[in-house]
């Protein structure tokens, strides 16, 4: 008897190993993959602007990084930018600027670099500042009446992903590009307003991996057929809890892992078992991680740890 109804997941045509260099840009999803990427030792780049929600934020980063537009002063109100994360803010000024060009410095470098480049969609929802006219990453809890929320439609969410593509093969032609749809919904904008939302986004999706050969991985799919119950939901039922997000990981590795790294993964979770237990004796024990850590890295130096 089957309870669930499995996704397929079709193997990347370029699995990641550990000579891969991956970025991953997008909602809070991406973040919960790349930690897992980098729990293992992968070469791993993730939102060097913070969380990203929605595609237009997204090329508007891009852009900025592919074509060497720095920020300044004009791109900061007190200690925040509405074009990056609040993880980015500061009260110093001259701070703020600095990691936001430093943030735009080491996206660059990584998109040049990268094999693999994951976006991950949140929302179509966004937030228009009335005044300067510019849908924000992010409204930095501001007063409600500064913004209006707008619907994106499928259309411009296919320009912003096609610009994007656009300017990533340009500066690395040989890049490796998956998308994902956040299974995370919005339903502070309303469950209808999630679905149309959603929906958009995936339309949108379909159409890059239909014309430009990217791919997709079905995150949301897997989500909403394979973890139904909501015993693989956070206290909040609408984030994944550590049981779902290990089960996404375990298609994940599925699709987007060379089967020629599972040696490397073994060593590197017994190396990080033994980094997190709590043991008594304190020296002893940090000697034996310093030990484990030397031997991986001397037998694998190709991983990050």
């Amino acid at each position: 008897m089957k309870l669930s109804t499995p996704v397929p997941v079709l193997k990347l045509s370029s699995p990641i190993d550990y000579n891969s260099k991956v970025v991953l840009l997008g909602s809070c999803f991406t973040e919960n993959i790349g930690s897992k990427l980098s729990y293992y030792g992968f070469d791993t780049s993730i939102n060097p602007f913070g969380i990203i929600f929605n595609s237009t934020s997204l090329r508007v980063l891009i852009n900025r990084a592919v074509h060497h537009i720095p920020f300044t002063r004009e791109d900061i109100e007190g200690d925040y930018s509405y074009l990056a994360h609040s993880d980015l803010n500061n009260k110093d000024q001259n701070v703020l600027l600095d990691q936001l060009n430093t943030a735009l410095k080491k996206l660059e470098t990584d998109l040049k670099q990268a094999s693999h480049l994951f976006i991950t969609l949140g929302t179509a929802w966004v937030y228009r500042h009335i005044e300067k006219d510019i849908i924000v990453a992010n409204c930095h809890k501001q007063p409600q009446q500064l913004f209006i929320k707008e619907l994106l439609d499928t259309e411009t969410i296919n320009m912003d992903l096609t610009s994007i593509q656009e300017w990533v093969n340009k500066v690395n032609p040989e890049i490796n590009i998956t998308y994902t749809l956040s299974p995370v919904r919005h339903i502070k904008d309303g469950f209808i307003e999630n679905t149309r939302s959603k929906s958009r986004l995936h339309d949108a999706i379909q159409t890059q991996v239909d014309l430009n050969n990217a791919t997709y991985f079905p995150a949301y799919e897997i989500t909403m057929d394979e973890l139904r119950d909501y015993r693989f939901y956070a206290r909040d039922m609408v984030h994944l809890n550590e049981i779902g997000v290990d089960f996404i990981w375990s298609r994940f590795r599925e699709s987007g892992l060379n089967n020629n790294t599972l040696t490397q993964q073994k060593a590197v979770e017994k190396y990080r078992k033994l980094s997190q237990h709590r043991a008594t004796n304190t020296e002893a024990h940090q000697l034996q991680i310093e030990q484990m850590r030397a031997k991986v890295n001397s037998i694998y130096p190709e991983i990050k740890l």
